[in-house]
């Protein structure tokens, strides 16, 4: 595939050098020109065309620089069976797998079996690691590959390089490698079990719905890795993975399974909406044109299944992930449901709604959000919570934030200020100047900052004090805020107050 791949980016390439030179690819004579004519030049036409480039015909050695295609092609098959037999040379920049690759494709079937009997040779009777290493990886690529040989590489090398290079060739074999790869994952050596898993989870992902099937039996499988493994290639399948995976998590009675399959979900849905674009204004999330991903909407089949999880399973884990998937999904919808989740006896599942509903309209639940806010027992809930009230706004969110100012945690009264300043909410002015004193740097800090976006001018005599403030981050915000005001400006060394 790799080969079709470079052979048609060789092809657009061309294309495109022919048409910014003002070039077609299409022909130039006269379309009502006479038979006789065309004849005649017929000849001509076919003695002026180059014979193709030689790596024209081989696209994966084109895909080298040109030093590298020269040392590969004037290597002789004597001189490739050579180098396999040992480490490459550090003046050599063309490795032995590579060259025997390219002649075995370039060379006669003579020079096929000598690779192939020297490769078999190398692989059963070497005293070189790397020799066997080598044998390995060009068996893999020729006609016959060895499948038996490599197996029996992989199980039994007294080399673990060389034995995870085995597993490694294994990847193309199909539903041939599948049952050694799963008896490899049990092996003795951890290495090995490691790189088992892994190549078993990519041959998986090749083999759709019965790969797919595999796949998810090993969620919430920890041993090697193997969930990890599973829930990456499960979701790089995307939607075609969906109906397995809501059928795990209604129905499957492994707990861990569900959970890791309610992540992978929220993985594959998650994406643009409405919300989620007025969620990314309000937080003035700065885009880069050249930078930005391809928008790819939210898919909302995942609605009912996240929404089932969060309602019904008895898995704190399950409940947590599918709150934070209905938060990538961003649908209105949800806010109900998570309003309830707020009040779930786990406090990270509460987090979890909490933080969701800021990317959720959360219009219909500020009385849940306050309350939550004010009297839940975990700072970062609270915390959360009065983040997701700032982004509804609103006198009564202005009146709970306010209070928030008050909070005993820090990091809940400094959301509280920064919330309130991105409202310039002035009804929350004395609020926030009460906390220019207090204990924690960063809430001071945010205060000043709000104060000074709110560019009331009651502010001015607060913000004159807060420019003695030992703490340069808030010392240098009152400046700011005053600026603002157009009570002062910033000299080359100093400050002055306008009169």
């Amino acid at each position: 595939m790799r080969r079709y791949i470079s052979l048609a980016a060789i092809i657009l390439t061309v294309y495109a050098f022919c048409f910014a030179s003002g070039c077609w690819l299409l022909p130039l004579e006269d379309t009502h020109t006479h038979n006789g004519d065309e004849h005649e030049h017929e000849g001509e036409h076919e003695a002026e065309k180059p014979p193709p480039a030689e790596e024209d015909l081989d696209p994966e050695l084109a895909m080298h620089p040109p030093e590298v295609r020269e040392q590969v092609k004037r290597t002789t098959v004597d001189e490739a069976i050579e180098m396999m037999k040992k480490e490459a040379a550090k003046d050599v920049i063309a490795d032995p797998v590579m060259i025997s690759r390219y002649l075995y494709r370039a060379g006669s079937e003579q020079d096929r079996k000598r690779l192939e009997q020297a490769a078999v040779d190398l692989l059963q009777n070497s005293d070189v690691a790397a020799a066997r290493g080598n044998a390995l990886a060009i068996l893999a690529s020729f006609n016959n590959s060895r499948f038996d040989l490599r197996v029996r590489a992989a199980k039994s090398d007294p080399d673990t390089g060389v034995r995870r290079a085995a597993v490694m060739t294994l990847i193309n074999d199909g539903a041939a490698a599948a049952s050694v790869l799963r008896e490899l994952t049990k092996d003795p050596n951890a290495d090995i079990r490691q790189m088992a898993q892994d190549i078993y989870s990519q041959l998986m992902s090749r083999m759709g719905d019965e790969g797919i099937i595999a796949l998810v039996q090993d969620l919430g499988v920890y041993r090697n890795d193997a969930s990890a493994l599973a829930s990456t290639q499960l979701v790089v399948q995307g939607a075609p993975a969906l109906p397995y995976l809501i059928d795990a998590v209604m129905n499957d009675n492994n707990r861990h399974r569900r959970a890791a399959a309610t992540t992978c979900i929220s993985m594959i849905c998650a994406g643009n909406n409405p919300s989620l674009d007025e969620f990314a204004e309000r937080a003035h999330a700065t885009r880069h044109e050249e930078f930005e991903p391809q928008r790819r909407e939210a898919n909302l089949e995942g609605l009912e299944p996240l929404l089932y999880v969060l309602q019904n399973d008895p898995y704190a884990v399950a409940r947590e992930a599918a709150a934070q998937g209905l938060g990538y999904l961003g649908s209105a919808k949800t806010a109900p449901a998570l309003a309830k989740a707020l009040y779930d006896p786990n406090d990270h599942v509460r987090r979890r709604a909490a933080a969701a509903l800021e990317t959720v309209s959360a219009v219909g639940v500020v009385k849940q959000l306050a309350d939550v806010a004010a009297n839940d027992e975990v700072a970062q809930v609270r915390a959360y919570a009065v983040r997701a009230l700032g982004n509804v706004g609103g006198p009564r969110v202005i009146e709970a934030l306010a209070k928030a100012t008050q909070d005993a945690d820090a990091e809940v009264r400094q959301h509280a200020a920064n919330e309130l300043g991105r409202l310039q909410a002035q009804q929350a002015l004395g609020a926030l100047v009460e906390l220019f004193d207090d204990e924690d740097e960063d809430v001071r800090w945010a205060a000043v900052r709000a104060v000074g976006d709110l560019r009331n001018k009651a502010a001015t005599p607060y913000l004159v004090k807060a420019l003695r403030d030992k703490y340069p981050q808030v010392s240098n915000a009152a400046e700011r805020g005053l600026q603002k005001l157009g009570v002062a400006k910033r000299k080359g060394t100093g400050f002055d107050e306008q009169g």
